[in-house]
């Protein structure tokens, strides 16, 4: 159903996945890679001190193995504490607080969660970007209108032979998670960030395939290297339903708009509808 002014515990879901500010930085690689999440919540005595990233873990183990050897790599990891690395100043949500002001925060901060706490620091769960956007697939509301009308006209784009490493700072700067590829204005393929951070992150061929190293692997790469074709696109005339649900069933941030002879007329990102959301402020929540 739709409810005006919902708050955060209509669309908040109690699972998430902990760690100990002592625990180690492998310690807490495991718990990333086997249960496929991108954030620890990070507590003490039962507390929430802290938030963990993948972004932040991988940094850092980039940094060791670029500074020591294979042999000082495996000892140091495994002295490097989670409290070294985490977040300390983590912004939260209350059960009680207005989902609008919530999802603002997160669009504020470009965060993609914010954890939900009680009045004594207690973690009751995790509010994320994601679980807002599932609520809408489930019980679509017709208004949200078409993409044309929340996509973003002016795209960022690259062409196919730029070198990679820029177009790698165009997605740090820009903030963007995909980056269209295209000539004479039509689409050849798209770039992933994620892509970009796999080729990064590649074992040291000196110290064998069993050791985690990271180093920067863009040096003499294109962008036509690493594009993939554009399996999800979508027109300007779709729903902004489809268009999530197409997003979701992907696993990506955005998708390019297309017209025809395959033209890029723009890009339309989960922010485009989440502001479309909180300018509404109507949201699709499960009943109690």
């Amino acid at each position: 159903m739709l409810v005006k002014s919902a708050l955060v515990q209509s669309a908040m879901h109690h699972q998430f996945v902990a760690i100990n500010a002592q625990q180690t930085l492998p310690e807490a690689v495991v718990l990333l890679q086997t249960l496929g999440v991108r954030r620890l919540l990070v507590l003490q005595e039962g507390r929430l001190v802290g938030l963990l990233t993948d972004g932040q873990v991988k940094r850092a183990l980039s940094e060791l193995g670029t500074l020591h050897s294979a042999w000082d790599f495996a000892y140091q990891i495994g002295s490097v504490k989670v409290q070294a690395l985490m977040h300390s100043e983590v912004v939260t949500a209350r059960p009680g607080d207005d989902l609008n002001r919530a999802i603002q925060t997160m669009l504020d901060r470009h965060v993609g969660g914010l954890p939900v706490v009680d009045g004594n620091g207690s973690v009751l769960g995790l509010l994320s970007l994601t679980d807002v956007l599932r609520a809408v697939v489930a019980h679509p509301r017709p208004g949200l209108g078409t993409v044309r009308h929340h996509m973003s006209a002016e795209a960022v784009t690259v062409l196919p032979e730029l070198p990679l490493a820029e177009a790698a700072a165009r997605l740090v700067i820009t903030r963007l998670r995909v980056l269209p590829v295209v000539r004479d204005q039509v689409l050849l393929g798209v770039l992933h960030e994620q892509d970009i951070r796999a080729l990064m992150v590649r074992p040291a061929e000196a110290h064998g395939p069993t050791v985690m190293e990271d180093h920067f692997y863009l040096e003499g790469k294109t962008v036509a290297d690493l594009m993939t074709p554009p399996t999800a696109e979508v027109s300007g005339e779709a729903l902004l339903v489809d268009a999530l649900e197409a997003m979701l069933a992907a696993d990506v941030h955005g998708l390019p708009v297309v017209g025809h002879g395959h033209k890029l007329l723009g890009v339309i990102t989960v922010r485009d509808i989440l502001g479309a959301l909180v300018a509404q402020d109507v949201y699709p929540v499960q009943p109690a």
